[in-house]
């Protein structure tokens, strides 16, 4: 058993993960499309439905990580989203892909084993929500404490993205137009 402070954490920061990303997908649509593409694994009749459905999955997944009675089937279907993109981009790897951008949002990045690693860290933390909890209340330390550590785990998060996006830069890396 975890403690609830704990699971509320990690689901408000994988909320905030894939609201951002469920966004970014739809304001960036054509972008997305082509990247989604570049992948190059669905069939081309799927690629635009995948396209415009994936980003409101992940909204859904984010409302109903906020949602007590649903909080442990959005951190699964977290938890298998985050998954399918660890695979995705470890199999373009795998076939020697690198030079696609990886759809991660914002500045495009090449694909790399730090976002298999990332993405799967990403996925251990949407495991964890769906533990028991311990029964406690809640206090307003906690609500405190809940929200360093959120916006701790954040810019981690960015952090690590920055990083890689300061490692494509400086080896010159510019994604393939397709």
């Amino acid at each position: 058993m975890i403690d609830p402070l704990l699971e509320l954490t990690l689901a408000l920061s994988l909320f905030l993960l894939f609201v951002s990303a469920g966004q970014h997908k739809r304001w960036e649509a054509r972008r997305f499309q082509a990247q989604l593409d570049a992948y190059k694994l669905l069939p081309a009749s799927l690629s635009p439905i995948v396209a415009k459905s994936l980003p409101l999955l992940e909204l859904a997944v984010a409302l109903a990580l906020l949602v007590p009675l649903s909080r442990s089937a959005a951190a699964f279907a977290a938890m298998m989203l985050l998954v399918m993109y660890a695979l995705a981009v470890l199999l373009n790897l795998v076939r020697g892909r690198r030079d696609i951008d990886c759809g991660c949002g914002g500045t495009p990045q090449p694909l790399s084993y730090w976002l298999v690693f990332r993405n799967i860290m990403l996925a251990a933390g949407a495991l964890i929500v769906m533990l028991p909890t311990t029964e406690r209340a809640l206090g307003a330390m906690d609500v405190g404490t809940m929200i360093f550590l959120t916006t701790l785990l954040g810019l981690c998060y960015l952090t690590i993205d920055q990083l890689l996006q300061n490692q494509s830069a400086l080896t010159g890396w510019k994604p393939h137009e397709h």
